[in-house]
C-alpha cells in the first residue's frame, strides 16, 4: 500500500496542472468577455480552480484570495442573472418599472420645493414613490409609480425639457446616469427596455399634443405616459 504514495501524489500534480491551465481558459475568456454574464461564470470557474491549484501547490495566499472572491462573483452572478430575468419580462409586457427599485436609492423632499427645473443639467431619473409632483410647463400631474426625468439621458445636452414641482411632501426613488449606463453594459437588453419606453412616451404625448385622442392612460406599476423629461 505504500508503494500507491508516490502515485497519489503525481495523479494529483498532473490534475493541478490541468485545473491550472483550466483557470488560465477561463482568466482569458473573462477578459475578453463582452457581457457580464459571461464575465462573471468565467470568473466563478477561475476562482474554483484557484482555490484547487492554490490547496493543491500549498500557496495559503493564492487559495485565500480566490476563495475571498468566489462568493462575491457568486453574488454578483445571481443578482445579474435576476436582472436579466426582470428586464426581459419588462420589456416583453407592460414595462413594468419595480424591478428597478433595487438599485435606486430613496429621497425626500418638502411641499412646494422644485425637484429641477426647466434647462438645469439632468444628472437622475426619479420614480414617485409617495405623493404629487408637477411637471408645471405642461401643467400635468405625477403620481406614484411613474417613472420620470430619464428623458434627458438623450438629449443632445442632457438638460431638462420641463420643471418639476412637489405639490405635497413627497418620497422618492433616484438612480444616476452613470448606473443607468451600469446596467445597460451588464445587459444589453435595458437598451431595448428604454428604447420601447421612450417610444411609447412620444406616442402618448403625440396623441394628446395633436388631439388625436385622450391621453393613454397610466396604472402605478406602469411608466408608459411619463413626461418626456
Amino acid at each position: 500500500m505504500a508503494s500507491d504514495g508516490p502515485h497519489v501524489h503525481d495523479a494529483l500534480w498532473y490534475a493541478a496542472i490541468v485545473v491550472a491551465w483550466l483557470q488560465t481558459l477561463a482568466a482569458l475568456v473573462s477578459t475578453f468577455s463582452k457581457t457580464m454574464i459571461r464575465l462573471r461564470f468565467a470568473s466563478v470557474l477561475a476562482n474554483i480552480c484557484g482555490v484547487f491549484v492554490g490547496a493543491a501547490s500549498a500557496n495559503p495566499a493564492s487559495f485565500i484570495r480566490h476563495l475571498v472572491i468566489l462568493p462575491v462573483d457568486l453574488i454578483r452572478l445571481r443578482e445579474m442573472r435576476r436582472l436579466v430575468k426582470s428586464v426581459k419580462k419588462a420589456s416583453s409586457t407592460d414595462l413594468n418599472v419595480e424591478w428597478l427599485k433595487p438599485f435606486m436609492h430613496p429621497l425626500q423632499r418638502r411641499r412646494g420645493q422644485m425637484l429641477f427645473r426647466k434647462g438645469d443639467e439632468a444628472a437622475e431619473a426619479f420614480i414617485l414613490a409617495d405623493g404629487e409632483i408637477e411637471l408645471t410647463e405642461l401643467g400635468r400631474v405625477l403620481t406614484p409609480g411613474e417613472l420620470f426625468g430619464e428623458m434627458a439621458l438623450f438629449t443632445e445636452n442632457g438638460a431638462r425639457t420641463a420643471s418639476a414641482r412637489c405639490l405635497t411632501d413627497v418620497r422618492l426613488l433616484a438612480i444616476t446616469y452613470e448606473q443607468f449606463e451600469q446596467l445597460y453594459f451588464q445587459n444589453p437588453k435595458f437598451g431595448l427596455y428604454l428604447v420601447r419606453l421612450i417610444v411609447n412616451r412620444f406616442q402618448a404625448n403625440l396623441a394628446q399634443f395633436e388631439g388625436a385622442g385622450a391621453p393613454i392612460a397610466v396604472t402605478p406599476t406602469t411608466a408608459e405616459a411619463a413626461d418626456p423629461l
